[in-house]
């Protein structure tokens, strides 16, 4: 029998090696057919799921790692607050920046310095804070401008002396022009 004169209307009626070798090509077409449409979208969707599982695991690991210390993290927050709360005291309140002008003045005057000029600077809005400059002009010795500066960092308040230019006077005194910085906490204060 020749391949040509096979009916496929009668399949039953072929020989049986030919109707072996047909069922087999059908079946192999239904499995490729199935393995390609239904088992290959779930390899991928399990893929996906394996590197979920990955990510969650080591997500799991972060928070574990975080819960484990838990009790060290709250004490250290406590902690933290107690320093922050301490600096926050350290920054003068708004009607303090007003005394420290005063400060400065009595500092200036208890250490013999001549003030040329003494002038509020610009107010700078920052994130957290408000830079408050003083712009200061004071003549003086050299261990007279010493023990101001010194006199300034004693202060229980933060203030910094910035942008220092020191210059020569008459006879044995220095001209110093700085800008006296303090910044007050917006929240709170």
């Amino acid at each position: 029998m020749d391949l040509n004169e096979l009916d496929f209307e009668n399949v039953g009626s072929w020989p049986k090696l030919y109707r072996g070798v047909f069922i087999v090509i059908i079946c192999a077409i239904i499995s490729g057919a199935f393995f390609y449409y239904v088992t290959i979208p779930q390899l991928d969707k399990l893929e996906v799921v394996k590197a979920k599982e990955v990510t969650l695991k080591n997500e799991f690991k972060v928070k574990a790692a975080l819960s484990a210390n838990l009790e060290a993290y709250r004490a250290q927050m406590v902690e933290i607050n107690i320093i922050f709360e301490g600096l926050l005291n350290k920054l003068p309140s708004k009607k303090e920046v007003a005394s420290l002008l005063d400060d400065i003045s009595f500092i200036g005057a208890d250490n013999g310095l001549q003030f040329k000029s003494i002038n509020w600077g610009v107010v700078k809005n920052q994130k957290l804070s408000v830079e408050v400059p003083i712009s200061i002009q004071v003549v003086g010795t050299y261990q007279e401008l010493g023990h101001f500066a010194a006199d300034i960092a004693a202060l229980p308040r933060i203030v910094i002396l910035d942008d220092m230019r020191l210059t020569k006077g008459s006879k044995d005194s220095l001209v110093l022009n700085v800008v006296a910085k303090t910044y007050r906490y917006k929240g709170g204060k």
